[in-house]
C-alpha cells in the first residue's frame, strides 16, 4: 500500500473492550486489537469461569489509561448492574451464557 500515511499513534486512541470470546474475536478481526509493551491487552474476554472482581479491575484499568478513549461492555455484562456509570457504557447486545 505504497502512498499510504501512518496514522500518528500520539493522537490515535483505542476502544477497549469487555465481552464474551465470540465478540472479542470479531472486533480483534477488525483490526481493533492492541497490545502494549507491557504486554496488556485492550480487552479482556470474559466466560463462565471469570469473576466479578476481574471485570471490575478490568474496567478501572481501562478508564484510567491515557490511550483508551471508549470501553465497549457487551448487554449481558453490563446488565450485571456492577455500579459503572452509566454515561461511559456502550451496551452491545450479545448472547447470555448457559
Amino acid at each position: 500500500m505504497a502512498g499510504r500515511t501512518q496514522i500518528p499513534t500520539k493522537s490515535s486512541a483505542l476502544i477497549a473492550m469487555i465481552a464474551d470470546e465470540d465478540t472479542v474475536t470479531g472486533f480483534l478481526l477488525a483490526g481493533v486489537g492492541n497490545v502494549d509493551l507491557r504486554r496488556k491487552t485492550n480487552y479482556l474476554i470474559v466466560d463462565s469461569k471469570t469473576t466479578v472482581k476481574a471485570i471490575e479491575d478490568a474496567f478501572k484499568e481501562f478508564t484510567t489509561k491515557d490511550d483508551i478513549a471508549i470501553v465497549l461492555i457487551s448487554q449481558y455484562f453490563h446488565s450485571l448492574q456492577l455500579g459503572w456509570p452509566q454515561d461511559l457504557l456502550i451496551g452491545l447486545s450479545s448472547y447470555t451464557f448457559a
